[in-house]
């Protein structure tokens, strides 16, 4: 009983994120010098890695702001595309290395009040104002790993900017981010423009 506790456990985890076979790779890194008020408002979700919290779900969103003991509030949320309800969820995130003489955009993200000392929330670029780039990635054994990616833009689509699409495609190509792995997010879709704000 033990041993099957444990293998759906396992299951359980191992269905969160995507699987690649490779270890966590050890040249990625995060935005030096993060500007944390300049990150906050709201995010929508253009495309990311399948992940079981995003799956049938359209119109995803994610709002940062600030709580009034210096943590960030995450308001999560989405349109569910079995029954069009809006699917929302509140999360707290804490920056992983605050203390650091250079700030990096690392951070503990949890949510359903759960205590997070993982650092798991990696913004490895952004300008701010258009785009962001998220990564995550959990070792499986040696030679496995389970990763995360968000493209994130503050509008709903990004804008028809070529060197910006340039850039953020080689940013992509930079960082290992494997084209096949990715869904794109609607948010054109029936039911989005009466979402409320907040989602990834």
């Amino acid at each position: 009983m033990y041993k099957q506790l444990v293998a759906c456990l396992l299951l359980a985890t191992l269905a969160q994120g995507t699987i690649f076979e490779r270890p966590c790779r050890t040249n990625v890194e995060a935005l030096k010098d993060f500007q944390v008020d300049k990150y906050l408002g709201l995010w929508y979700d253009l495309e990311h890695y399948e992940a079981s919290f995003e799956q049938n779900t359209d119109c995803v969103t994610a709002e940062y702001s600030l709580n009034a003991d210096g943590s960030i509030r995450v308001f999560n949320s989405a349109v569910r595309l079995t029954d069009g309800l809006l699917y929302a969820v509140d999360g707290l995130a804490l920056l992983s290395y605050p203390e650091a003489e250079v700030l990096e955009a690392k951070l503990n993200v949890s949510f359903y009040g759960a205590p997070n000392d993982e650092s798991n929330y990696w913004v490895l670029d952004t300008d701010y104002e258009n785009y962001s780039i998220v990564w995550s990635c959990e070792p499986l054994g040696e030679e496995r790993s389970l990763e995360y990616y968000w493209l994130l833009s503050r509008t709903p689509s990004l804008p028809e900017d070529e060197e910006l699409q340039e850039k953020i495609e080689a940013l992509k190509e930079h960082n290992g981010i494997v084209d096949d792995e990715l869904i794109v997010t609607e948010h054109f879709a029936e039911g989005c423009n009466n979402k409320r704000h907040g989602a990834v």
